[in-house]
């Protein structure tokens, strides 16, 4: 699979191939545009046109007479896409309660868990059908919660005079009793739209009634009604008479599933003609008590689940308690509930005579989420341990309550959230493993890791390596699609060439080189990765130029720290001192060097031609080599990698007169001596300095090197 990118940041195009089950690992210097890449795949995975348009190169975002847009084609090939970068690290993991969100979706709920749901399901559908088949139900629910939620209970016990219920049913009920002088208002306040039609008198009456004598609905003259008209709005306050026609609604509904008793005392308390005194109020905390229990019963019944049994249920009995004896709830003991009460009753009884196969089904449930938990803890305790980190963790609470908690191996607590406590490696390592897990649960098909594991030391990158790639597939990455981006080759000498077995022939990796804009790929095998000896042996016995077999002998010498006789011979002729000098001895006291003795010289050169024997025998000739400024320029216009240009300038030049010290430390420092790696790629195979320190070369031998 090839995913081509085009016109995004600081390149034209990228064509970046995918093999399927594999980790494919993509190595680059850091400005190549590795995180640009993993952007414009996700943006463009996610349709996110604006994101996505937001890439566009700068050079494009002034004058683009063409039109031009950034793009990705390939990703057609990819149902869902899953990236691990620092929004990652920031938005999912390390919550307030627990070190990822949705802990329990992550850690436990597999496929396997999902089947002996499903069984679990089936069983207890019987029950949640009463309500799904039952709109009556529903409706009966959503009534009692709404007039129970009108009323709200004081600590000790009382009816609070705050809520809505109450403040509604406080005043006198003008609906039924309406007030004297307005009883011709009558039809219009006791009508189902009553409290659109007050909202309407009022405002009328308020904006208008000053501006004439006239009424502002009629136009007649109404001088000797303003007193009239105006006691609308005194004697009904739209909010209260709103909450008041809600409150009578819904006992209405109601009217069935309630006692008569319980009827009869709702019905004059709705109809009070100077409100609600505290013997109303006491029944009304007695009915509202009523109606929450029973509510709580029919919402478990509703909600049933595996989960409701708890560890040592008996599940038989544990069932006889969700049945609902009505004649705990006298206000609510009448024949319509009772009916309703019974189907739901009679479905519970079905599931006590499947009470066996549930308990079983339960317990295969609890039994293999604590094999899961403990395997999980295991095996991300086991990685901390190996990375070096003091930290474990546990998975705690019960069922989709569970949490991943974090603790100190020095403290018995567990750690809230963890970042605070965490350096910025701690929480990367972290975060990477815990995605690794929901990678495991979503099942996504690409994965991508944008420089993941670059900041940290040897061990650290290949215990993280460890726990992504050489497990079982199910428990890891392994077998999965990935495409990891990063600046650090060592994750390729891993995986490719120290223990390339422990991965099992699922990795490929290639090198991205950005140039002129393109970004090409260049395959990475294990045989490109090579010892330093190596590749010096393979440029001795080649056609280069003696020069450039020099530049690989003298940093065979450092690698190696053989810096004796021959090595002093190199650095005398590289630096083209026509008097050699011996830097082992310490400088005199005025700052003079030591010279190298004819003796040495000689046995030096000895030594180098033992190496390269096509070089003159004698110390002048090879100075020549160096001191031909035209040779060593053509040389540098012919060489195809970056590494012998960036040599060849240090001959060419004094470095330490180069103005740009970045360039100067980039030179003298970087890619002088090669990292501390046992294992590398051949730089003259794989060009892996960055194109503008290059560039950077070209300007500084500017006049003479096109």
């Amino acid at each position: 699979m090839e995913i081509d990118i085009r016109h995004c940041n600081n390149f034209t195009s990228a064509k970046i191939h995918i093999e399927a089950g594999k980790l494919n690992i993509k190595f680059a210097p850091n400005g190549t545009g590795k995180s640009t890449i993993s952007k414009a795949i996700q943006f463009a995975s996610t349709k996110n046109e604006q994101a996505l348009a937001e890439l566009l190169p700068f050079k494009f975002r002034g004058e683009n007479p063409d039109n031009i847009k950034p793009e990705v084609t390939g990703i057609e090939h990819f149902d869902s896409i899953m990236c691990f970068n620092e929004e990652y690290v920031s938005k999912f993991t390390f919550q307030p309660d627990e070190l990822v969100s949705n802990s329990f979706d992550i850690f436990i709920r597999t496929e396997a868990y999902k089947e002996k749901e499903r069984d679990i399901q089936a069983l207890t559908s019987a029950v949640q059908q009463q309500f799904a088949n039952n709109p009556d139900l529903e409706m009966l629910l959503a009534n009692f919660k709404e007039l129970s939620g009108a009323f709200k209970v004081t600590a000790n016990g009382g009816l609070a005079k705050t809520s809505t219920g109450a403040k509604a049913l406080s005043i006198a009920n003008k609906i039924d009793h309406i007030p004297q002088g307005l009883e011709h208002y009558k039809p219009f306040i006791q009508s189902p739209k009553s409290v659109t039609w007050i909202d309407w008198q009022a405002k009328g009456h308020k904006e208008f009634s000053e501006l004439s004598d006239s009424c502002p609905f009629c136009t007649s003259d109404s001088v000797d009604k303003k007193e009239q008209i105006a006691k609308v709005s005194q004697e009904y306050d739209k909010n209260l008479i709103k909450n008041l026609v809600s409150i009578i609604e819904v006992i209405n509904n109601l009217g069935e599933f309630f006692s008569e008793p319980a009827k009869e005392t709702l019905n004059v308390i709705k109809s009070l003609k100077d409100g609600i005194e505290n013997e109303h109020e006491t029944f009304i905390v007695t009915i509202k008590s009523q109606i929450d229990n029973l509510v709580t019963k029919l919402e478990k019944l509703k909600s049933l689940t595996g989960f409701d049994f708890k560890e040592g249920d008996v599940v038989g009995q544990k069932l006889l308690s969700y049945k609902i004896d009505i004649q705990f709830f006298d206000t609510l003991n009448s024949a319509k509930t009772n009916e309703t009460i019974a189907i739901i009753n009679q479905s519970i009884d079905d599931l006590i005579q499947q009470a066996g196969p549930l308990q079983g089904k339960i317990n295969q449930q609890r039994k293999e989420m604590q094999i899961l938990i403990e395997k999980h803890q295991a095996n991300i305790n086991e990685f901390l341990t190996f990375a070096g980190y003091r930290y474990q963790v546990a998975i705690i609470g019960e069922g989709i309550q569970s949490q991943l908690k974090l603790r100190h191996i020095d403290h018995s607590n567990n750690l809230s959230g963890g970042s605070q406590h965490l350096s910025f490696g701690e929480r990367n390592a972290f975060s990477i493993v815990l995605f690794m897990y929901e990678c495991i649960a979503k099942n996504p098909s690409l994965i991508i890791l944008d420089d993941p594991i670059s900041s940290f030391d040897k061990n650290k990158k290949y215990a993280i390596l460890e726990m992504l790639f050489s497990r079982s597939a199910k428990d890891c990455l392994n077998g999965k699609t990935v495409l990891m981006l990063t600046h650090d080759v060592e994750p390729i000498i891993d995986t490719l060439k120290s223990v390339r077995m422990r991965f099992s022939n699922k990795v490929c990796a290639a090198y991205l080189r950005l140039k002129k804009g393109q970004i090409t790929e260049q395959p990475i095998s294990g045989s490109d990765i090579k010892t330093f000896i190596q590749i010096c042996e393979t440029i001795f016995g080649s056609a280069h130029d003696p020069v450039i077999k020099l530049i690989y002998l003298r940093r065979r010498y450092e690698v190696l720290g053989a810096l004796e006789t021959a090595y002093q011979v190199l650095s005398n002729l590289f630096k083209k001192r026509a008097a050699p000098e011996d830097h082992r001895i310490p400088k005199t006291a005025d700052g003079l060097s030591a010279p190298l003795s004819p003796d040495d010289v000689s046995l030096g050169i000895a030594e180098i031609k033992s190496y390269i024997p096509e070089l003159p025998a004698d110390y002048l000739s090879l100075i020549a080599l160096f001191s031909d400024e035209e040779r060593v320029k053509t040389m540098y216009r012919q060489s195809t990698n970056g590494y012998e240009k960036l040599q060849l300038t240090r001959i060419l030049l004094d470095v330490d007169t180069i103005d740009n010290t970045i360039i100067r430390k980039f030179i003298n420092e970087a890619y002088h001596i090669e990292n501390e790696f046992i294992f590398q790629l051949d730089p003259a195979q794989f060009d892996l300095i960055p194109e503008y320190i290059v560039m950077e070369c070209n300007k500084i031998l500017g006049e003479t090197v096109e």
